[in-house]
């Protein structure tokens, strides 16, 4: 057969691995085939599986390609402006070293991805030039800077679980380290404020991650042979099923004081079968409300004001809108927490309660026996209230009740899941809401997002851009430490009651809303930029299509 039929079957990288004979087609197929399955590049699943070295991977790129090289040993200074996000960086498996006014020199492993250069193209407007890293190193450097690594204590403990010889459907309770290593993952992903933890498994591997301060980073990855035992230690412990892997369980632990080293700590727990068996999410909740309070959110003088004011009515609908994982519960808590007096009769529907508040009636729906909203909302105005707490608006049923529930002498308080303040009038009226119910009963629109807070001990002023950028340090999470609010008021006055009346424009509102002098998300977002409190391309991050 001629040299150039028996590489017919491959493309991009992989050809040149066989041109070299470095793989054969059927493995470099294969390779193709479960790096694709498990989401990661193919140089990474090469190199992680053992099947090619980074050392012979990076000799044929050399060879085949004739690009500038990274040299571990006298490193390219790497850019210090936050570019390109974390989870772009590590979803591509890329560094971004260096620019100037025409190009961006980014450190790849693989020359024939023209995927990752066009997407990382696109995300920072400039032209590439690619400089070829060997895949370990940049590993390494990743690493470095990866705050996600789970601790020495936590590695000690995993090295002690042997493979397991037991069959696939053997459901007794895991051995002791297995026992260990679930208790210092959950006290980690804790001491390093993670807000939540991934266990995902996949054909090789099972992949744990933390969510910190909204982003994901890997923090591990799990032999095959631990995952299920994990996976079954966390079900036991959540009092879940262990036998039932073919649909999603929902669950919740509780851990002590004694057990955490510190204040108890509520996780709630969710399984989903997937390909290659079940993932399970864990939300780790602080069931410490103390920390609720609204002059630590982020507000200015006069949002805190504005809603002091608006909390201190007997009656009106108070909406905080925003996507997943803005902050909106925990405003709720906060405004819940200013307001909890022993002579108000506070009552909460929620799914589920996150935080306990002390002295608050809180209830937990429950779907599965037909204990919605809009039921535990009918029961609660017979329990006579003062004030009520909707985890979130999700039908028109339940918006109906808690609109007739504020026009009745009650103080109400929800979320909705709008992009800003003005799009809810939009969203109530979609739900069949009438215009006059709406006028008459919000009082309050607040729109958020959680904005990550520079570090104060590495954060660097750069002139070109005139703000500052994101460094990265031992303190902290890729430069970043710690989240605060932005936040758009809409109060309905007189006149936006009126225009809502007459089903005013956008651009009426708009105009409106500027005469009162309300901050839109974007110059919340600015301020923080110009204190040197965040960075500009965090604002812009989190605040796609709400500029103004």
């Amino acid at each position: 057969m001629p040299k150039h039929d028996t590489f017919s079957q491959t493309t991009g990288l992989a050809s040149y691995l066989c041109q070299d004979g470095l793989l054969d087609t059927e493995t470099a197929a294969l390779a193709h085939s479960n790096a694709a399955q498990q989401g990661v590049p193919l140089i990474h699943y090469l190199v992680k599986q053992n099947i090619v070295s980074s050392a012979a991977i990076f000799t044929c790129c050399s060879k085949h390609f004739s690009l500038p090289i990274f040299d571990a040993d006298k490193p390219m200074p790497l850019l210090k402006e936050n570019l390109l996000t974390p989870e772009l960086i590590f979803r591509y498996r890329v560094l971004p070293l260096h620019r100037d006014d025409k190009k961006l020199s980014l450190a790849i492993t693989d020359p024939t991805d023209h995927g990752t250069l066009a997407a990382i193209s696109f995300h920072t407007g400039l032209p590439i030039q690619p400089i070829l890293i060997a895949e370990h190193e940049l590993d390494n450097i990743l690493q470095q800077t990866h705050v996600g690594s789970l601790d020495s204590e936590v590695e000690s403990t995993l090295l002690k679980i042997q493979p397991d010889e037991l069959p696939r459907d053997h459901v007794e309770q895991p051995e002791e380290p297995v026992i260990d290593f679930v208790d210092k993952l959950i006290h980690d992903a804790v001491q390093k404020r993670a807000s939540d933890i991934h266990i995902e498994p996949y054909a090789e591997h099972c992949r744990v991650r933390f969510r910190l301060d909204g982003l994901l980073y890997e923090a591990a990855q799990l032999p095959v042979h631990l995952a299920e035992r994990v996976i079954i230690r966390l079900k036991i412990m959540a009092n879940l099923n262990i036998a039932e892997k073919r649909l999603p369980q929902d669950g919740r632990i509780q851990l002590s004081e004694r057990a955490m080293q510190t204040v108890r700590i509520d996780i709630r727990i969710n399984t989903c079968p997937t390909l290659f068996g079940e993932k399970i999410v864990l939300r780790i909740l602080n069931t410490q409300a103390t920390f609720a309070r609204i002059n630590m959110l982020g507000l200015t003088a006069a949002q805190e004001e504005l809603l002091v004011n608006k909390l201190h009515a007997p009656q009106g609908l108070i909406l905080v809108t925003g996507p997943t994982g803005s902050g909106k519960t925990l405003t709720l808590y906060a405004a819940l927490n200013f307001i909890n007096h022993p002579e108000k009769n506070i009552s909460t529907v929620e799914d589920p309660v996150e935080i306990e508040l002390a002295c608050v009636n809180q209830v937990n729906i429950n779907p599965r026996i037909g204990l919605d909203f809009a039921q535990v909302l009918r029961a609660l105005l017979r329990q006579d209230p003062d004030i009520m707490m909707v985890g979130e608006i999700r039908d028109t049923e339940t918006a109906q009740i808690a609109l007739q529930a504020a026009q009745t002498g009650h103080l109400v308080l929800s979320t909705l899941h709008t992009n800003n303040s003005l799009e809810t009038i939009s969203r109530l009226r979609a739900m069949g809401i009438l215009p006059y119910q709406i006028a008459d009963t919000v009082s309050l629109i607040i729109a958020q997002r959680l904005l990550r807070k520079l570090c104060d001990y590495c954060k660097e002023y750069d002139t070109r851009i005139q703000s500052h950028t994101a460094i990265g340090c031992e303190k902290c999470c890729q430069g970043y430490s710690g989240r605060t609010g932005i936040f758009e008021f809409l109060p309905v006055t007189e006149e936006i009651a009126q225009y809502i009346l007459e089903g005013a424009n956008k651009l009426t509102f708009e105009r409106a809303i500027q005469q009162l002098g309300c901050l839109s998300l974007w110059e919340a977002g600015l301020q923080y930029v110009q204190r040197g409190l965040t960075s500009y391309s965090e604002l812009r991050r989190i605040t796609p299509g709400v500029r103004t």
